[in-house]
């Protein structure tokens, strides 16, 4: 018979049907793996028939689509992703350090989601990013105060030319004027990134925008809590344009779980974020109060709208509108009675605060 074959997805050619006189074996082709798995008996005497075989082929094209992540920071958020990714059928590694990696190395991840316990999830962990090479996406999910020179200069193993980047966006981010219309174009935040040391060393062409509706909480080394979901993960290119690696890295998140819209406005979806953690987290800190205590106080919310006022107004000067108000976030968010802000968790327990770092992008982007 005639050989045949197929072109995987790296452009290499995977043979599917034997050579003349070659033993025939049950062959899976996995469309998006790099490798032919064979069953340990040849098939001589009864070989399948073709409609069987194009039966199978066609069910490994619609095999969920395979990549390589690693997650720069082993947080709530992080460990969160790095779940849902791995559940989703990608190639997941974490980087992580101390006490939270021995746990995750020994005993795994246990997390709950929505108040369900999904046990222990077994995740690669390593406090060496060399170890894990180039990947076709690289999260850092640090938080900002802990996100600099050192690090980047640490995960650069992690990057190669094709590398699609996703830096924190808890605050507003370096890349942010990166192809921005008129005026604003390619400015640089100074503040942000007083040297271009974060531009030059993860490209704005290679970063795509993300952030996170959701509250999630790490309950101590290798324990995560996800309490409850709004909008998950919108992710978007910087320029609101449709992409391949956009859509490949949304229906992912998708597949694994969580919802993941694929914004044409990322930056909005970014500022709108940044701007609620800074004004709900500044009045809990300053008030060492949880939402429900905040909304029976008028100056904790007047103060609130002030802030977001403010912040609203350079978003117009910038060229984008916030499509929900700031009078309806603040009775959204106030809602939750019993939810406590994430810096005033963090201050309860000792951590450093994201505070400063929101403050200075946001006041760099006044200036």
């Amino acid at each position: 018979a005639p050989t045949a074959g197929r072109r995987s997805h790296d452009g290499a050619d995977v043979r599917v049907f034997p050579k003349s006189g070659e033993p025939y074996k049950k062959t899976h082709l996995c469309a998006f793996s790099q490798e032919l798995v064979d069953d340990e008996d040849s098939v001589s005497s009864d070989v399948q028939q073709p409609e069987t075989l194009s039966a199978k082929m066609d069910a490994c094209e619609e095999a969920p689509d395979r990549f390589s992540v690693c997650i720069v920071g082993a947080g709530a958020i992080g460990c969160h992703l790095a779940y849902v990714l791995q559940k989703a059928g990608c190639d997941v590694s974490l980087i992580a350090r101390g006490e939270n990696l021995r746990v995750l190395q020994r005993d795994g991840l246990n997390i709950t989601v929505c108040g369900e316990d999904m046990g222990r999830v077994k995740i690669r962990a390593t406090d060496k990013p060399e170890e894990v090479g180039p990947v076709d996406y690289v999260f850092l999910t640090m938080k900002v105060c802990g996100y600099d020179t050192a690090i980047v200069d640490r995960i650069k193993p992690l990057i190669g030319p094709n590398t699609t980047l996703l830096p924190p966006t808890t605050s507003i981010p370096h890349w942010w004027f990166h192809n921005a219309k008129g005026a604003f174009k390619d400015l640089r935040l100074k503040r942000v990134d007083p040297d271009g040391f974060l531009w030059d060393s993860l490209p704005p062409k290679q970063v795509i925008g993300f952030t996170m509706w959701l509250s999630a909480v790490q309950t101590g080394p290798g324990q995560v809590v996800l309490r409850h979901v709004q909008r998950g993960y919108p992710v978007g290119e910087i320029d609101g344009s449709s992409s391949v690696r956009v859509n490949r890295l949304a229906d992912a998140l998708e597949r694994g779980g969580i919802p993941a819209p694929k914004s044409t406005g990322i930056r909005a979806e970014i500022f709108t974020k940044s701007l609620n953690s800074l004004a709900f987290n500044i009045v809990a800190v300053l008030g060492d109060a949880q939402n429900g205590v905040i909304a029976e106080v008028p100056e904790a919310v007047e103060t609130l709208l002030a802030v977001m006022k403010e912040c609203e107004a350079m978003a117009t000067v910038l060229g984008f509108e916030i499509p929900q108000s700031a009078e309806s976030r603040i009775t959204q968010t106030l809602s939750a009675k019993m939810h406590t802000m994430s810096m005033l968790h963090d201050l309860r327990v000792g951590k450093n605060l994201e505070l400063r770092a929101l403050w200075n992008s946001f006041e760099n982007l006044a200036e």
